[in-house]
């Protein structure tokens, strides 16, 4: 094997990922771009080290973390009591799907029912196969449209059954649940069933005030991953206001989880003082505004996104089914490749299943300095790439014009930070002995 050759293509690799992003527009619902200056705890000695936040800081068996674990004591914490409304938060899960099992683990016991979300009506598809390695038993709650749940079926499937929970899981959505409503429908059983909310898809909209707060509206606990909606670093957290339930989640991740990767948490920190900084309730009204004007746009050209009939969106993501235009969406999702615009190719969506669908979303579109100003020649961008009038070169050359003439409010400058660290041992060169 030559270990020499294959470090200098990955680092080819690296770069060339890198400079790409940089040229290219990516309208993914389950991706963002994390800002350089959260980027930077991985480029210094936090990304080394366990810290274990509980007890005296001098008498900590892994010592070598204490400065850096003062950012996520510090500022990751606080910002995120602050902006989630909560007493207590748990920013020890690696991702939206480790959240979930912490969550299922700190508060069902094997043998117990839970209820979720049909995939179906936009339920995550690991869910009920992950509570049952859990060994549980799990209804889907659905209904009556792939859009809405059926809330008096919920409420006596609640009172039937008595789950210890019902986790709210919608990955694939176009309409947030109205967590008030689901939450009401379920206390209406008159069971002890707790409610918890995995907000993963619209966590920016939720911090940003777009959405209700899950707490405010009756949930018990609310969470989710930090990098779609939310321009974090792939992390994940916990929230809740009763301490009992908080207890149990760190019970739970004490015994699940070891490093909960600091760096990652440091990041996280960054990513949330820097959202509310530069007004992250105007992102997050500018990403649902953003997916609408495109949807209309695209309408308008000929390419009309799925649920016309309801406004096509209440939040960032959009389904285009193309094969009305004679395309299939895979061929369709080509073409925008090839043309620097980037999205989902999917068969599972709710009211399209079977049918290959477009899903598009506008986070990391806004993060990177697109409005819904930008959205008419977009989608006259990807109009031309998807129905190939013009040649793939040239729209990938407006593509990358677009995104070379745009700057994102919503960052702060690394310079100063990355200034520093740069001045630090971090930067310097190998030493003589």
């Amino acid at each position: 094997m030559d270990a020499t050759r294959l470090l200098d293509e990955a680092l080819r690799d690296l770069t060339t990922q890198h400079t790409t992003a940089q040229r290219t527009i990516t309208l993914i619902p389950s991706e963002n771009a994390c800002s350089p200056l959260a980027q930077l705890p991985y480029l210094t000695d936090a990304l080394n080290r366990y810290f274990f936040a509980d007890g005296d800081p001098d008498a900590r068996r892994f010592p070598a973390g204490r400065t850096a674990g003062r950012i996520e004591t510090q500022l990751t914490v606080p910002l995120l009591r602050h902006l989630t409304a909560a007493d207590h938060v748990n920013v020890r899960p690696l991702s939206g799907l480790h959240a979930m099992t912490v969550l299922l683990s700190a508060l069902t016991r094997p043998g117990q029912t839970i209820i979720t979300i049909d995939p179906r009506s936009g339920g995550h598809y690991a869910t009920a196969s992950l509570a049952r390695r859990l060994g549980l038993r799990c209804l889907h709650a659905a209904g009556p449209t792939p859009h809405h749940l059926d809330l008096d079926a919920l409420t006596a499937l609640t009172a039937r059954h008595q789950p210890a929970l019902v986790y709210l899981d919608v990955s694939h959505g176009l309409f947030p649940l109205d967590i008030a409503a689901v939450v009401a429908a379920v206390r209406a059983a008159g069971t002890a069933t707790r409610v918890h909310a995995d907000v993963s898809h619209t966590m920016g909209l939720v911090l940003g005030s777009y959405l209700p707060n899950p707490l405010a509206a009756g949930a018990d606990s609310f969470g989710g991953s930090t990098h779609k909606t939310f321009p974090g670093p792939p992390k994940a957290f916990l929230a809740t206001n009763i301490p009992h339930i908080a207890a149990a989640i760190s019970d739970a991740q004490y015994e699940m989880i070891s490093s909960h990767h600091l760096a990652g948490v440091c990041s996280l920190g960054l990513a949330l003082a820097e959202f509310t900084l530069t007004d992250g309730p105007r992102y997050a009204r500018t990403v649902v505004a953003t997916a609408k004007v495109l949807a209309a746009a695209l309408a308008a050209a000929g390419l009309p996104p799925h649920a016309a009939d309801l406004g096509y969106t209440g939040c960032h993501q959009l389904w285009l089914d193309t094969t009305p235009a004679g395309i299939d969406a895979r061929t369709a999702a080509v073409r925008l490749d090839a043309a620097g615009i980037h999205v989902n190719v999917l068969d599972d969506l709710p009211g399209l299943a079977g049918t290959p669908t477009l899903r598009l979303g506008t986070a990391e579109a806004v993060t990177c300095g697109l409005d819904p100003d930008d959205m008419p020649y977009l989608a006259a961008l990807m109009t031309a790439a998807i129905r190939a009038t013009r040649p793939t070169t040239a729209i990938a050359a407006d593509v990358a014009a677009l995104r070379a003439a745009r700057t994102s409010r919503y960052r702060l400058s690394a310079d100063p930070a990355l200034a520093t660290i740069l001045g630090t041992p971090l930067a310097a060169s190998a030493g003589t002995r």
